[in-house]
């Protein structure tokens, strides 16, 4: 169990890394076509499409598991402060589940989705050339597929207490 947990962390974590850093390399990107283009007229014609297609997709989807990890997702819980600690160990447990569930039906959605556009060969018209875009399409998956893993670990952890330290202790040692 704790080489389970520590593997999904890594992982978690990197992709995590890869998303923050592709703000940082979005920042200087723009950054730079912004200086090229009121300093010396040059215009880097790329810049909007490779934003969108690609730092932003990691931006949104690569932190998706370590955010589930850490429970620092958005959530309601109209009912919870109410709910003995039983059920509202159940009631966490579900609600894994069902993320499982859905994470897992958009892991394959987007994974077949990639696939096709892999396939085709998807790619951006532009004015002098044609930007391949479709290795982006793998973005997506990848960060629901952790995020799959994520809800997973979490409904183990939440049936199995002596398991939850092992989490909390490897998910907050950066938070410090």
């Amino acid at each position: 169990m704790r080489m389970m947990i520590a593997f999904t962390v890594w992982l978690c974590r990197a992709l995590a890394l890869l998303g923050g850093a592709a703000v940082v390399l979005m920042m200087f990107h723009v950054t730079l076509d912004v200086a090229l283009l009121n300093l010396f007229r040059i215009s880097m014609n790329t810049t909007p499409e490779i934003v969108a297609r690609y730092y932003m997709v990691a931006v949104a989807f690569l932190p998706l598991g370590w955010l589930t990890l850490r429970n620092q997702m958005i959530s309601v819980e109209l009912l919870d402060y109410v709910l003995p600690a039983s059920l509202r160990r159940g009631s966490d447990v579900l609600i894994a589940l069902i993320g499982v569930g859905v994470y897992g039906i958009l892991t394959y959605a987007t994974w077949v989705k990639a696939l096709r556009e892999m396939r085709s060969g998807t790619f951006v018209e532009l004015v002098r050339f044609q930007m391949p875009v479709w290795h982006s399409y793998f973005i997506v998956p990848a960060g629901f597929a952790l995020a799959t893993l994520a809800c997973a670990l979490l409904a183990v952890i939440l049936l199995v207490p002596s398991a939850r330290a092992e989490l909390t202790a490897r998910t907050e040692d950066d938070a410090e």
